[in-house]
């Protein structure tokens, strides 16, 4: 069943703590993408000036159901640049597991997989 905007997605622990549908996620991630096409983003990071005009946009886009502040955003860019990373050294082959994209299965050159089937 496809997730609709109404399905919680992610939670933060920190003090930003906030649930985050992915509905709202998309419309973060579009929101960031859009300022990253007009040359907004600068060494790995966005301005106060241009985290503030996401965050307005984000709630005009979402209002009145839910309110964001600007730490909850810089908090919920950093939790999606570690899945990034993660994701990233899974499909690189960092880590010794890979995708193999035609079977949609996860692989492992070191035989860990069996040993966690195990379990």
């Amino acid at each position: 069943m496809p997730r609709t905007h109404e399905v919680p997605l992610s939670q933060s622990s920190r003090a930003d703590k906030v649930t985050w549908t992915a509905f709202t996620e998309r419309v973060f991630i579009e929101l960031l993408h859009e300022e990253f096409v007009n040359g907004q983003l600068k060494s790995s990071t966005f301005s106060h000036y241009v985290r503030g005009r996401i965050c307005d946009r984000l709630n005009a886009t979402l209002a009145p159901t839910n309110v964001y502040t600007i730490e909850q955003l810089k908090g919920k860019l950093n939790r999606l640049r570690r899945a990034w990373r993660l994701l990233n050294d899974l499909i690189s082959g960092v880590t010794g597991w890979g995708w193999d994209s035609q079977l949609n299965i996860i692989i492992d050159e070191h035989g860990r997989l069996e040993d966690l089937y195990r379990i």
